[in-house]
C-alpha cells in the first residue's frame, strides 16, 4: 500500500493573496482539497478562500517526489492568474 502525502506550495504572489483571504490564526484558515485521485493538473484553476470570497488560483506546477519504498509526495504549486499580478 502506498503512502502519499500532499503538499501545497505558493508563489510569492499567491502567498500574499491567500494570506489576505485567510490570515493565519483565522477561523477560516483551512483548505479542503479533493482526494489524491482527483487532484487538479497543471493549468487547472482552483477557487480558494472563505465562502463568498473565493478567488482563483492556477496550478502552476504539479511535482511528484518518490520518498522511498511506496512513499510519495505530490506537490501542487499554486500561482495567481497573470491578470491579477
Amino acid at each position: 500500500m502506498s503512502n502519499i502525502q500532499l503538499d501545497i506550495e505558493w508563489t510569492e504572489a499567491a502567498s500574499r493573496k491567500i494570506e489576505k483571504l485567510m490570515p493565519r490564526g483565522s477561523q477560516d484558515a483551512f483548505l479542503a482539497l479533493p482526494p489524491v485521485e482527483c487532484l487538479p493538473m497543471e493549468g487547472d484553476v482552483l477557487f480558494l478562500g472563505p465562502a463568498g470570497k473565493q478567488q482563483p488560483f492556477i496550478v502552476a506546477e504539479r511535482q511528484y517526489h518518490h520518498d522511498g519504498d511506496a512513499d510519495w509526495t505530490i506537490i501542487l504549486i499554486l500561482d495567481v492568474p497573470h491578470s491579477t499580478h
